[in-house]
């Protein structure tokens, strides 16, 4: 029997665990997709001690764990605007296709039920992957922008109403 997999909210304790995990599947998802450039730049900006850290203290971050390992996480916060967004959503590489993408995701909307209208998320455009990922839970494309790191990155907004 497969151990069971556990969403809780993350601690400062599971910032290197939620480092690793983010950096090996920023690489698995982008790499051969942006510019090297690109996915250096949104390691060093994003993937920190300190921003993870933050987000922990904060209450903003799920991991999930399976077997005592971080397999997932999400991070969420509100955009200046106050719209629920989900910054960070990433499956440890060898984890993937095993729902926990999903399971997290759907954690974080039971949440929501109620106190907003929609949640809202970016992707890259070049990610394929998690393009058809969105779109199977419900999610659909609202905008999409040119980076502001590189114009020659195309953001997209995506939604799911409530």
């Amino acid at each position: 029997m497969a151990d069971a997999l556990e969403i809780r909210l993350a601690t400062a304790a599971d910032v290197p665990a939620l480092r690793a995990l983010g950096v090996a599947a920023l690489h698995d998802a982008h790499d051969g997709v942006l510019p090297p450039a690109v996915v250096e730049a949104g390691i060093a900006e994003w993937w920190n001690e300190y921003s993870l850290g933050a987000a922990c203290r904060d209450g903003r971050m799920l991991v999930a764990t399976r077997g005592g390992r971080a397999v997932g996480l999400l991070e969420f916060d509100r955009m200046a605007d106050g719209r629920p967004v989900v910054w960070k959503l990433y499956v440890a590489p060898g984890a993937q296709r095993a729902g926990i993408g999903r399971a997290l995701l759907q954690r974080h909307v039971a949440g929501l039920r109620g106190a907003a209208d929609a949640v809202w998320l970016e992707h890259y455009e070049a990610n394929t992957g998690a393009a058809a990922f969105y779109e199977r839970l419900g999610f659909t494309a609202r905008s999409v922008e040119p980076s502001d790191r590189d114009p020659g990155v195309r953001i997209v907004s995506r939604a799911l109403d409530l």
